[in-house]
């Protein structure tokens, strides 16, 4: 009998690893029309029976980013969500202002609270939807090697991976153009690639257990923390379904007496971490013991064609709950960006923006968390200027709050770069309340006719492409500047190309029984009314001049511009340098 001849499978984009960053990675592009040609492989059995644990807690932007996809509704119906939070001493009386408080204040946001879902039931929705695509989570399925050929030119078929079915030990070769290494702290593809992962591992261990309990604790369905003098900043996170997670430092004193750590240990630190308050566990649905480690990539993307993501490229406590936040920002960052790339619609240098725009903010986590993940073990930071004698639960509610706005996600911004673009927009109010490379606001809208209320983010979802949101103020202040752009755009071979990825949107601040009467000249793209003007407001939009907002598909502000005739050219200048225009 002769050899069987192997095939070799073709792809645009092979994702390795299927958990939650590689499963929004390849939902979006599978969304953005290249479910054909993606594969996403992992190497362990997924199941329903998976395991419980691992990441819990979703922050508002995040929350935001999958509403943008279609996604958060259905988190949201199994969800714990989690507005209140308590503070607990050693003497079990209630504190005010520490730990977890500054989730109450988490505003400026339809998705004000702490999204909380265990990792397991979040993989479930992501791995159907996907499905809905014609993709399928193909596992246990390993990649056993990685190489790139550097002299196919950039969009071929650079890179050869070869993986191994873990049922049935066959190997198959995948020849692709891009690689997403979203598997994991001990990434088989950083480490085949050969990028340093720098940091260190402290030696704190620390226990995470989940299950269903009973308790005295007074507020015990809330995110609270139990300042233990034996087991540091206790973690009390209620859980979807009923369940309750609890975390707490592991010190080398508590660690001396247990010859196994087991369930039954993990039960008996829990009840001693909790005191005073009583704690019995009906059932365990699953705990770990883990050390905490602070490691960046020095590279998310290398050899012009294979990216880093999530826990890949950077590892740190689970102190903040940052996680699975930090890994689905990287995603999202990077999903429209690519599917713009394949298509032809953008050069190849927009990948370029992901590393630079995610590496700056990751370890800026990376600086806050390792303050936090030692002042929850009950020691003061390292280099720690202040009283040497200082409580470490008063400076964790203190680093807490400093970087409430950047836990939960809402102030997370990039610098000016080639898709983040300082225009001719000038804000009324100062500081301007909205620039380039910041999230743009999500802000309550009215439909015309109806008068529905709609949100500015759920008619700007993320289909990979840009909006131009033109806000007319005033329609009688603004008019005769509104026809001037109208106009000028009418003429503009760029911006009525209906082949670009670029929708639009205009936003009076009042409303009327006709747009185009309320305008007095047709309107660009869809209409809602800011007749509150609550929206120009929050983007500090002069009611008198108006003013022009560019939203990147992932949501934050690309460019603004002034309402006049000259904008045009400007906006043509801007997509000139993002995407790929003759």
């Amino acid at each position: 009998m002769g050899s069987v001849e192997k095939t070799i499978r073709h792809l645009d984009v092979l994702v390795v690893g299927g958990g939650p960053v590689g499963l929004i990675t390849a939902f979006q592009l599978a969304k953005f029309g290249h479910a054909s040609s993606i594969a996403i492989i992992e190497k362990h059995p997924k199941s329903s029976q998976d395991q419980y644990g691992r990441a819990i807690t979703l922050y508002p932007r995040s929350s935001e980013l999958l509403d943008q996809l279609g996604l958060a509704d259905e988190l949201a119906q199994e969800c714990f969500a989690c507005r209140a939070t308590v503070s607990y001493d050693k003497d079990g009386k209630e504190v005010q202002g520490r730990g977890w408080y500054f989730m109450e204040n988490m505003k400026d946001t339809q998705w004000d609270f702490a999204l909380v879902l265990r990792q397991k039931y979040q993989e479930e929705i992501f791995r159907r939807r996907l499905r809905e695509f014609g993709v399928g989570l193909e596992a246990p399925v390993e990649l056993v090697s990685v190489s790139v050929d550097e002299s196919v030119e950039v969009s071929g078929y650079k890179i050869t991976a070869v993986t191994r079915n873990g049922d049935t030990g066959v190997e198959e070769t995948i020849m692709c153009k891009y690689l997403v290494g979203a598997d994991g702290g001990r990434s088989f593809v950083r480490r085949a690639l050969e990028v340093p992962f720098d940091g260190s591992t402290t030696e704190d261990k620390w226990v995470r257990i989940d299950g269903m309990i009973e308790t005295d604790m007074p507020k015990n369905r809330t995110y609270g923390a139990i300042e233990s003098p034996t087991h540091g900043n206790v973690l009390w996170a209620a859980l979807d379904h009923g369940a309750t997670r609890i975390g707490f430092a592991f010190t080398a004193e508590r660690q001396k007496v247990y010859t196994e750590f087991n369930e039954a240990a993990a039960v008996a630190e829990a009840v001693a971490s909790v005191k005073p308050f009583k704690l019995e566990f009906k059932q365990v649905d699953w705990y770990t013991v883990y050390s905490v480690g602070q490691r960046v990539a020095r590279s998310f993307f290398t050899k012009d064609c294979i990216f880093l993501a999530g826990d890949a490229c950077h590892t740190h406590s689970s102190g903040a709950a940052q996680g699975m936040n930090t890994g689905l920002h990287d995603a999202c960052n990077l999903g429209w960006k690519l599917s713009m790339v394949l298509k032809g619609l953008a050069p190849a240098s927009l990948l370029s923006t992901y590393e630079g725009e995610r590496l700056p903010n990751v370890q800026k986590l990376i600086n806050y968390d390792k303050d936090i993940s030692r002042l929850m073990t009950m020691q003061l930071p390292i280099g720690w200027k202040g009283d040497p004698n200082a409580d470490p639960n008063e400076i964790l509610g203190v680093v807490m709050e400093e970087a409430s706005t950047f836990t939960s996600g809402l102030s997370i911004a990039f610098d000016i770069n080639s898709i983040n673009v300082k225009g001719s927009f000038e804000s009324s109010s100062y500081p301007t309340p909205v620039s380039p490379g910041q999230r743009g606001p999500d802000v309550h809208l009215y439909k015309p006719g109806t008068n529905e209320i709609t949100r500015l983010h759920s008619e700007t979802p993320n289909n990979a492409k840009l909006y131009i949101v033109v806000f007319t103020g005033e329609p009688e202040s603004t008019s005769a500047a509104l026809k001037g752009f109208d106009k000028a755009v009418g003429k503009s071979k760029v911006l009525s190309d209906a082949k670009l990825p670029i929708s639009w949107l205009t936003i009076p601040a009042k409303s009327g029984p006709s747009a185009f009467e309320l305008l007095g000249t047709m309107p660009l793209g869809k209409v809602f009314y800011d007749s509150k003007q609550t929206a120009h407001t929050r983007y500090g939009v002069d009611l008198q001049k108006g003013g022009i907002f560019v939203l990147r598909p992932d949501g934050w502000v690309g460019t603004a511009a002034a309402l006049k005739a000259e904008a045009v050219r400007e906006l043509e200048v801007y997509f000139k340098s993002l995407l790929s225009i003759e």
